[in-house]
């Protein structure tokens, strides 16, 4: 997996330059976020989202819901009455494999990474392994830009210094994530329970809140 994590205005062209596909879309799918297209590699991602996005069904929605990838090697295979609009403009654009997979920060369903390859083929256990790690990063990175153009606030103000240091470093060994990411878990939990940022801090200390459950 590429090492150096991309700014959320080139995500979906990372997922296009580290793994074998054509066409990449991000999507935000439900509360608390708005129902929408975050970025799309090009006109064929932007209308096969936008599809699954008007239907409210398909590989996308079924990895959100689930909160694990949808791997489609073979579009020719899948159910024709399932998702028959959706695979009708995959078949006029050609698309041959579709792979989603769920965004994710904490407990909160972000969206989805939706995957799209002009050519019949499974993805093999690293490939899957790194989309799905990949997914993560940019579910924070979404996250994240979501809750700047808010102006939320950006870190737990009114605690003190040590405690923010602490909550951080429990998010951080709770997820395995650096303190910045850390810290936009901590903001999007406050954000999408409705709770001040002070007091999801000092729940995560109390150990109330353990976002690796």
């Amino acid at each position: 997996m590429s090492t150096s994590a991309p700014s959320s205005a080139s995500l979906c062209m990372w997922f296009v330059s580290t793994l074998p596909v054509q066409h990449v879309a991000i999507s935000t799918l439900s509360d608390p976020f708005e129902l929408g297209i975050v970025c799309a590699s090009d006109d064929v991602a932007t209308e096969l989202e936008q599809t699954q996005l008007d239907l409210g069904f398909g590989p996308g929605w079924q990895a959100k819901t689930a909160r694990v990838p949808t791997l489609l090697p073979d579009v020719e295979h899948a159910h024709p009455a399932a998702w028959s609009a959706l695979l009708t403009a995959a078949h006029a654009h050609r698309i041959r494999a579709v792979y989603a997979f769920p965004m994710t920060v904490g407990a909160i369903d972000v969206g989805v990474v939706d995957l799209y390859a002009t050519t019949a083929h499974a993805l093999n256990t690293r490939q899957v392994e790194n989309a799905w790690a990949m997914a993560g990063v940019a579910a924070v990175r979404v996250v994240d830009r979501i809750l700047t153009e808010l102006n939320f606030p950006p870190s737990p103000q009114g605690l003190p210094g040590r405690f923010i240091h602490q909550a951080t470093g429990m998010v951080m060994a709770q997820l395995r994530v650096p303190s910045t990411d850390a810290l936009v878990v901590i903001r999007a939990h406050a954000f999408s329970t409705g709770t001040s940022i002070p007091d999801v801090a000092e729940a995560i200390i109390r150990r109330d809140i353990d976002f690796s459950v």
